[in-house]
C-alpha cells in the first residue's frame, strides 16, 4: 500500500519536473538574447526629456512717492495721477458695490487716515500699507485683487468719484466724524471695541480712534488745503 503510494506521488512531481526545467530554459533563453532592445522586432526606449522653467514672476508692486519741490512737472502730475488713482483703487476694490456714498465713505477714510499722519504720507502709501509685509491694511492689496481685470464701468466711476473728492468738488460729510476704520456689517472685529461706533452706509460700520480730533478731515488733503 505505501509502495502504491509512493508511485503515485512520483507520477505527480514527474510532470513539476517537467515543467520547472521548461521555465528555467526560458529564463535562460531572456538572458541570453540580452535586452529588448537588441530585438529588431522590438523598439527601443526613449529617454523623457524634463525642461524645467523658472516660475514667472509678477511685476513688483511700487508706491508712489511725496511729491517733491524739485521735480519736473511732468513727475509731479504723473504722481499726481497715481494719488488719485490709488484713491480709486481703494473705492473699486473695497465698496464697488455700494452707493455712491458708501464708496465716498471709503475714501474719506483713507483722506482721514492721510490727515492723521500714522499711516502714511500720501494717499497711495496709505492705501498700500503693508503690501511689502505679512498683513495689508486693506484686503484687496493682498488677496490677488490686484490681478484679475475690472469691470470697464465701476472702475470709471470710482476714477471720476476719486478725481472729484481731489479737486473739492465734493465735500466731506459730517456724518463720518473722522472716521479712520471700518469692517463689513456681516462681520465681528476684535478691534472696534476700543473704536467708537460712527455710523454705517451701506454694508460698512465706520469707527474712529477716541483719542483723534473729530476735525481732522478739516485738514485731510483734497486739492485745496484747508
Amino acid at each position: 500500500m505505501f509502495q502504491n503510494g509512493n508511485r503515485r506521488v512520483m507520477g505527480i512531481a514527474k510532470p513539476l519536473a517537467v515543467s520547472a526545467i521548461v521555465f528555467v530554459a526560458a529564463i535562460a533563453g531572456l538572458a541570453i538574447a540580452g535586452p529588448a532592445g537588441s530585438d529588431p522586432a522590438i523598439a527601443p526606449l526613449q529617454p523623457a526629456e524634463i525642461h524645467l522653467r523658472p516660475p514667472v514672476s509678477k511685476p513688483k508692486l511700487v508706491v508712489p512717492g511725496e511729491i517733491l519741490t524739485g521735480v519736473t512737472s511732468e513727475i509731479a502730475l504723473t504722481q499726481l495721477v497715481a494719488e488719485s488713482r490709488c484713491l480709486a483703487d481703494v473705492m473699486y476694490y473695497e465698496a464697488r458695490g455700494e452707493s455712491e456714498a458708501g464708496q465716498i465713505a471709503v475714501a474719506e477714510v483713507i483722506l482721514n487716515r492721510l490727515a492723521g499722519g500714522g499711516h502714511g504720507n500720501t494717499i497711495c502709501s496709505v492705501v498700500y500699507e503693508g503690501f511689502d509685509q505679512t498683513f495689508c491694511q486693506f484686503t484687496f492689496v493682498c488677496d490677488g485683487s490686484l490681478d484679475r481685470p475690472k469691470a470697464s464701468e465701476p472702475w470709471r466711476a470710482a476714477q471720476v468719484l476719486a478725481a472729484q473728492l481731489l479737486a473739492g468738488q465734493i465735500q466731506s460729510a459730517d456724518k463720518m466724524d473722522g472716521a479712520t476704520n471700518y469692517h463689513s456689517a456681516s462681520v465681528h472685529t476684535k478691534w472696534d471695541a476700543k473704536m467708537v461706533r460712527v455710523v454705517q452706509i451701506g454694508n460698512h460700520v465706520f469707527y474712529k480712534n477716541p483719542q483723534l480730533r473729530s476735525s481732522l478731515m478739516d485738514t485731510a488733503f483734497r486739492g485745496t488745503l484747508q
